[in-house]
């Protein structure tokens, strides 16, 4: 592994981070070198966008919109503006305080209480006073700084997560998209075998009524035709549910979804497919995953909160004061003779508390290890997801090359069985049983071709395509 993917890879943040923080073992962070798919061209490619690289403006189209439009983006978003806010609010906790305070009152006094007034002094009096209250808390232990870099690493954090929703729902629509034309492709093949079977029960039909055929090859016929109607719906129930999850992904409203319509092409696999990966060693590719970063980023707050949480079991120092004037005339305020002001240090240490700072910080370290845990696991997931991938592409280029050389053996033996059945040398049985055999191959070949194109996608998700890495971490 290369030193720069390396440092990317580790949770600490900062040059050197406290000996108290917790990080990763080395060999939870070194990633192996794995073998590239073999049927895949690797290539100088920019994967950000990746969907790009197919030649589909349909898909364009589409991903483009749910990046836009997307209610889970949505909310992500909100969530990054929330932990935005709490960072500004735990970052003021560093800055001094100033208050202004009015105060006008009027009161009077008890004739017959413990301290009679001397003579001639007025019972009722007025009182009014005007101050500014300035307050510092100062920061021995790196309490309020602690407290601000867990804040600022976890508005990362939220930023990653958004970052990895986008990441994702790239390849939910990409997904979506190609399963969608796989069944619009199987549903016209069905229609085609639907309509040279429903020829053939109108061929049975007639030599059935003229008495030259049987009743059994006229309703055998019949029951393959209704099986191909059967297949048909089946695949129309598939379509109208994938509809039903692209429009979800889309964010359209519910008129759109009412009467908007997902305009995409056909799946064609007498197209020519090559899979392509970019160039660089995993370690190098994975360090752009959204989730490791996300989690990088949560590891370190935690650390953080756990610094902070020590600080405030040690003494605390405050510095107030305040300037103003006090009088009973208003007439007498912001004189020389009523001016007032003090100045104080107060240093507070927690001596008595029900053990509630040492359970915080105890606290704290129990989320730092599942962050940890968490982030463990996230980088294990990433490599076996890489490793998945590669795999994926060379399997499914193998199976779409036997399910292409299956139908071509199954076409020239439909062609066979029809050429022997009209020249009686086989049975109506051996033609229907090569018609059905050819039918079942066409639609498998649909979906080996399609599972090539999702093995792509996955390829280019676990390398961490599918975002725009300028948009991340713009407001820190």
């Amino acid at each position: 592994m290369k030193p720069r993917a390396l440092v990317l890879l580790l949770t600490l943040a900062g040059c050197a981070a406290p000996a108290s923080h917790l990080a990763l073992a080395p060999e939870h962070t070194a990633i192996p070198a794995l073998a590239v798919s073999k049927t895949a061209n690797v290539q100088p490619l920019a994967i950000d966008r990746w969907w790009t690289l197919l030649g589909d403006p349909a898909l364009e189209r589409l991903v483009d919109e749910a990046l836009a439009r997307n209610a889970d983006l949505e909310i992500a978003l909100g969530r990054v503006h929330e932990a935005q806010a709490t960072l500004d609010v735990v970052r003021a906790a560093q800055s001094p305080t100033l208050d202004a305070q009015a105060r006008n009152g009027r009161s009077k006094q008890s004739a017959v209480g413990a301290t009679p007034l001397p003579p001639g002094i007025a019972r009722e009096t007025s009182s009014h006073r005007f101050s500014l209250e300035a307050g510092y808390d100062v920061d021995l232990w790196g309490r309020f700084s602690s407290g601000t870099k867990a804040a600022r690493n976890q508005l990362l954090a939220t930023e990653w997560a958004r970052t990895a929703i986008e990441w994702s729902l790239t390849a939910r629509v990409a997904e979506t998209y190609f399963e969608l034309a796989a069944v619009d492709r199987q549903i016209a093949v069905s229609q085609a075998m639907r309509a040279s079977r429903s020829r053939n029960v109108e061929v049975r039909r007639r030599e059935h009524d003229a008495g030259a055929g049987s009743e059994f090859d006229l309703r055998r016929a019949e029951a393959e035709l209704t099986s191909t109607d059967a297949t048909v719906a089946s695949l129309g129930r598939s379509r109208a549910a994938l509809e039903h999850t692209m429009l979800l992904l889309l964010g359209r409203t519910p008129g759109e979804i009412a009467t908007g319509e997902l305009r995409r092409v056909m799946l064609d696999e007498a197209r020519p497919l090559s899979t392509v990966l970019p160039q660089g060693a995993a370690a190098e590719l994975l360090v752009r995953r959204p989730d490791l970063r996300q989690s990088e980023a949560e590891l370190a707050a935690a650390n953080y909160s756990i610094d902070a949480a020590r600080a405030a079991t040690l003494p605390s120092v405050r510095l107030t004061g305040s300037l103003g004037s006090d009088a009973r005339s208003m007439s007498d305020l912001f004189t020389g003779p009523a001016a007032i002001w003090s100045l104080f240090a107060t240093v507070t240490q927690p001596l008595i508390d029900g053990g509630k700072l040492k359970a915080r910080v105890r606290e704290e370290q129990a989320r730092a290890e599942q962050a940890l845990a968490s982030y463990r696991k996230a980088v294990a997931g990433a490599v076996l997801d890489v490793r998945e991938a590669y795999e994926t592409l060379d399997l499914t280029a193998q199976g779409f090359e036997a399910q292409r050389a299956r139908v071509a053996s199954l076409e020239r033996a439909r062609s066979l069985a029809a050429l022997g059945y009209d020249n009686g040398a086989l049975s109506q049985l051996d033609l229907l049983d090569a018609e059905r055999n050819l039918y079942q191959a066409q639609l498998d070949q649909v979906s080996a071709y399609r599972d090539q194109l999702l093995g792509q996608i996955a390829a280019f998700k676990a390398l961490g395509g599918g975002y725009t890495p300028a948009n991340t971490g713009s407001s820190l």
